[in-house]
């Protein structure tokens, strides 16, 4: 995963413990709070040098809550009357009281255009307010029952907090429409407290585990803990450089901190191929790198949460091979991660296609895009539709003639030659026909599919993958016999027949989870993993005509094997299409089992304006 660096530090005149980072900005200038013998305060700490805030008007309490490029600060004290927000510009503290508030104001973020956001209350209740040109403006949550505004960026996204029947949930507001933000891992609440302009959010969720920080990015929640040994940590800005400020709880007191990320490196020497995996029970990705039958390295990419589930690996953004395209279960709809060097480089949802629509397979199927294309079939009627995913993010569809649904998708791959991405099917009735197979390539001129009887096999004999296993340049077939023995079949288009050759047996304790060039570049080898989540690759060799297996260490439940791709791209036998639905046609349509929410239990409530977390 990303290299998380933590600065923690405390300010020169607090009591031990009571140091508390709130805002930062793009100079790594950040202010927060303390406590001494007199109360609470305010700090700016600026190159090193930390310089007490305290309103003229406090009379028990001030914190410095946000800071802008121009090192204007906001904040809140508190006096005999209540609480009440400031700003602080030029030197001069202005006291900021929302006219509806009955009785605190407290302000909390700033932006560079001097838009302030925060929070005021009434005898209803906690509600969010916007300033600008010196107009308040509420904000509140279509039925929420509190909401607290927390952050504003230069394009006036705002960010904060809401709480309703159902818990406390983070939100953004961009363009007049609220959008919950739950981090998948959260049981017990998530809150949302600083946004920069390229629109990352960081802040916390709650589960049994105690309080975790986050950070939300291209649709992406990574936690972002301080590695301190029973530490709680708590982020509470973040910069346009991406440097996040908070507040770390190690049990027995409480310190500021700033967090830089090094973006994970890129693969190492001798990588052939990148394998992506995940943990269905909490939406986390991770990609390995792999290079002579060993996993050479390995990084954390993010976490997606439900209904989100993985459909495809791919090239949608040029230059890449292993871009993640992930399906939203409930509503159909597409999004696609672009992966390049070990890191996600951004997202972008690409449309949305109805759920009788199910995701066949990948590939390049009219010879005419660099990007790949998608395959889906209707579950009622059998008709194929071909979907292109043009850069910047744009799903366009045609329909293809329909193959019987006596005929299942069993792989992809270039079987005969072909310059484009061809589809293997078989018949799956009970009839004189069963095990019938049948080679398809898209026609673009007619835009249909036009197809060729190539042979049957025996009903005792299961499809369990589509590869290079010979390193041709061709995609032969992996077959698994009732008895564990596997064949392997290649497709002759001079005669259009297959011929298969017994290739030996392998434990029955193994079974398949994908196939890619794991060993060289140029011949893929299958890969296959025991229940305690052990690897063994297997490449065939032809002298001995059969599989011959390597070791290649272990990842253990609950993460699976997502899907496989050349690195660098083109450099396997195969294309990633053939790679990823060979583990697609394992169980039928589907590439990967559902992402669902990890069960977890813990509490938590909306702080008071004066209160630190503890």
């Amino acid at each position: 995963m990303p290299i998380r660096i933590f600065n923690t530090f405390d300010d020169p005149l607090a009591s031990t413990g009571t140091t508390n980072a709130f805002g930062v900005n793009d100079t790594d200038q950040i202010v927060g709070q303390y406590d001494d013998a007199t109360g609470r305060h305010g700090f700016l700490v600026s190159n090193g040098i930390f310089t007490t805030l305290d309103d003229p008007s406090a009379t028990a309490g001030t914190i410095a809550a946000g800071i802008n490029a121009t090192g204007q600060i906001v904040g809140v004290y508190a006096n005999a009357t209540g609480e009440h927000g400031f700003l602080l510009s030029g030197g001069v503290y202005t006291t900021l009281d929302d006219p509806s508030a009955t009785p605190s104001t407290a302000a909390r973020g700033i932006n560079a255009t001097g838009q302030i956001v925060g929070t005021y209350t009434t005898v209803s209740g906690e509600h969010g307010f916007l300033l600008s040109g010196g107009v308040y403006t509420t904000l509140d949550v279509p039925s929420a029952t509190s909401t607290d505004a927390t952050g504003i960026n230069a394009t006036g996204q705002i960010v904060g907090l809401y709480s309703d029947a159902t818990g406390e949930h983070g939100f953004l507001l961009s363009g007049g429409t609220y959008t919950t933000l739950d981090d998948p891992l959260a049981t017990a609440g998530t809150l949302a407290f600083g946004i920069n302009d390229a629109g990352q959010i960081i802040g916390q969720y709650n589960n049994a585990t105690g309080t975790h920080s986050f950070l939300y990015s291209g649709g992406l929640f990574t936690t972002i803990d301080d590695p301190v040994v029973n530490s709680h940590t708590f982020s509470l800005g973040i910069n346009n450089n991406g440097h996040v400020s908070g507040t770390l709880s190690d049990g027995t007191s409480n310190h500021g901190f700033l967090e830089f990320t090094a973006p994970n490196t890129p693969p190492p020497a001798g990588t052939t191929a990148d394998m992506i995996m995940s943990n269905p029970s909490d939406g986390t990705y991770e990609v390995y790198n792999v290079g002579g039958n060993a996993i050479l390295a390995a990084y954390q990419l993010g976490q997606v949460g439900a209904p989100w589930t993985f459909a495809a690996l791919g090239t949608f953004q040029a230059g890449d091979s292993s871009d993640m395209l992930l399906r939203n279960s409930s509503t159909g709809a597409f999004e696609a991660y672009y992966v390049s060097g070990n890191n996600i480089t951004n997202a972008a949802p690409v449309g949305t296609v109805g759920l009788d629509w199910n995701f066949a397979g990948i590939g390049n199927f009219d010879g005419a895009s660099s990007l790949s294309e998608l395959m889906l079939r209707n579950a009622s009627s059998g008709s194929f539709e071909l979907y292109q995913i043009a850069g910047g993010g744009v799903l366009s569809g045609s329909p293809v003639a329909p193959v019987g649904n006596n005929f299942q998708v069993r792989g992809f791959g270039n079987f005969s030659n072909s310059p484009v991405t061809q589809m293997i099917m078989q018949d799956n009735t009970h009839d004189a026909s069963a095990g019938q197979l049948e080679l398809y390539t898209y026609q673009p001129s007619t835009a249909s599919l036009a197809g060729i009887n190539v042979g049957t096999v025996g009903s005792n004999l299961s499809i369990v993958g589509c590869a290079d296993l010979l390193g041709n340049g061709m995609t032969q077939m992996v077959m698994q016999q009732n008895n564990g023995n596997f064949w392997l079949y290649s497709y002759n288009a001079a005669s259009n027949s297959l011929s298969g050759t017994l290739v030996g047996a392998i434990g029955s304790n193994f079974h398949v989870v994908g196939f890619g060039s794991l060993g060289t570049a140029g011949q893929d080898e299958m890969l296959m993993q025991d229940v305690a989540g052990d690897f063994e690759v297997y490449r065939y060799n032809a002298s001995l005509n059969a599989f011959v297996g390597n070791a290649m260490g272990a990842v253990g439940a609950p993460w699976v094997v997502d899907g496989i791709a050349g690195n660098p791209p083109g450099a396997a036998g195969t294309s990633t299409a053939q790679l990823v639905q060979a583990m697609a046609g394992f169980g039928g349509d589907s590439a990967a089992a559902p992402l669902n929410t990890a069960p977890l239990g813990a509490d938590t409530s909306q702080q008071t304006f004066l209160t630190t977390p503890h």
